[in-house]
């Protein structure tokens, strides 16, 4: 594993996990684990989808039951502290934007991959139901 690479640890804002909470995390930690052992990944990130979008104001309170977003687990140096925070608030407003695109393009369509090059890194999002996955690695030749 890369020096740059910190072992998998959960978020500090995660609470309590329950039993089927739990197997989940295994799950991801093994996922994270696999892929930050590639050589160009500089950091993996699990950000938890909220039960329904964000709303401002009394209903942006988080009901009995639904989930609330955030980063659940992260590896590597690139999302730790406030970039990781920055990282995982943008990657779900742009998830939330694309879903709404493709499904107005083709509806019933379903967003799985996204890949966006820049000249310093690439990122690899991958949403799912309740999370989704981000990779930070540096572009290949």
């Amino acid at each position: 594993m890369s020096s740059l690479l910190s072992p998998l640890r959960p978020s500090a804002s995660v609470p309590a996990l329950s039993p089927k909470t739990e197997k989940e995390t295994a799950s991801i930690e093994s996922t994270l684990s696999q892929l930050s052992q590639y050589r160009n990944v500089r950091g993996v990130m699990v950000v938890a989808r909220p039960s329904h979008p964000a709303k401002s104001g009394a209903e942006s309170r988080v009901r009995e039951g639904e989930r609330e977003g955030g980063i659940v687990q992260i590896s590597g140096q690139a999302f730790e502290g406030e970039g990781g925070e920055r990282y995982a608030r943008v990657v779900e407003r742009m998830v939330a934007g694309l879903e709404v695109a493709v499904d107005e393009c083709e509806e019933g369509d379903e967003l799985k991959l996204v890949r966006i090059r820049t000249k310093k890194h690439e990122l690899i999002i991958t949403p799912a139901e309740k999370y989704v996955l981000v990779v930070l690695q540096d572009p290949g030749e």
